[in-house]
């Protein structure tokens, strides 16, 4: 009976959670108040964007739920349309101003979309000017977010470089190759850091550095040795060298650039 009870404290939510739109408008027709707030102070907006129902959060929006609502840890309806995994949830709360930057958050919104690999969503939070380099209170930056996977995904970890992030940002002594060695491993995502500047001798508070990480007779490894003994090209150091004194708002900038395309291309 208790638990019958505490299942019934928030038809709302539990409306929203089942993705019953018709009982969404009867409750909120009956007078419940949108912006109820569950356990945690989640409302049923941030429900509706953690599960990607874009019918019910629109419907939410239009009776006044709050865009930038926040959990118990400070988590907007934008975060959790980010985890979600919903870029048209995510286009809807930007629309009606979400703020792409909240404060006093454990993890932004970039960081929860790095984390989990949505690149559409990261390159959107970018355009709309989420910082690159902010840092959470677990992973670090978005980088480090997306490098600390078992399964990292290239192509988020390449639009965060490509953008601007900070290859070498430490959290904790680790850099998100650090990370990579830890975590996947992976070749793709080696070669993808040290071709935007990955310090490869850099060491973590243990001493270790991404190649000692990585273990013996792993790929990994042998792709640091060899660059180790073999460092990039003096071509590499001066595309790496215009990029930071571009920084973030000046790489946005280089597509515009009135030069040719090979070249336009190597900076990125």
């Amino acid at each position: 009976m208790e638990e019958y009870s505490r299942t019934n404290m928030f038809p709302l939510h539990n409306a929203v959670a089942s993705r019953n739109f018709n009982e969404v408008q009867r409750l909120l027709a009956d007078g419940h108040d949108v912006n109820e707030l569950h356990y945690d102070r989640v409302t049923p907006l941030h429900m509706a964007c953690l599960s990607g129902d874009l019918k019910t959060t629109q419907y939410l929006l239009d009776r006044g739920a709050w865009v930038d609502a926040q959990s118990i840890d400070n988590s907007t309806p934008l975060c959790d349309a980010c985890a979600g995994g919903s870029l048209e949830c995510v286009k809807l709360l930007l629309q009606q101003g979400a703020s792409v930057n909240p404060p006093l958050l454990l993890s932004t919104p970039l960081h929860e979309a790095a984390l989990r690999g949505h690149t559409q969503i990261v390159a959107l939070l970018i355009q709309e000017g989420a910082r690159l380099n902010c840092n959470d209170l677990h992973y670090g930056t978005p980088l480090h977010a997306a490098c600390s996977m078992q399964r990292p995904s290239i192509s988020c970890i390449h639009h965060l470089l490509k953008s601007g992030a900070s290859v070498n940002a430490l959290k904790n002594h680790k850099t998100p190759l650090h990370l990579i060695a830890m975590n996947s491993k992976s070749e793709a995502a080696t070669e993808l850091l040290i071709a935007y500047g990955a310090n490869v001798y850099l060491k973590d508070c243990s001493g270790c550095t991404p190649r000692n990480l990585a273990g013996p007779n792993t790929s990994m490894e042998a792709i640091l040795s060899a660059f180790e003994r073999d460092p990039r090209p003096l071509t590499q150091w001066c595309r790496l060298a215009i990029r930071s004194q571009l920084g973030p708002r000046g790489i946005k900038l280089i597509d515009q650039l009135e030069a040719p395309t090979i070249l336009t291309r190597f900076l990125q």
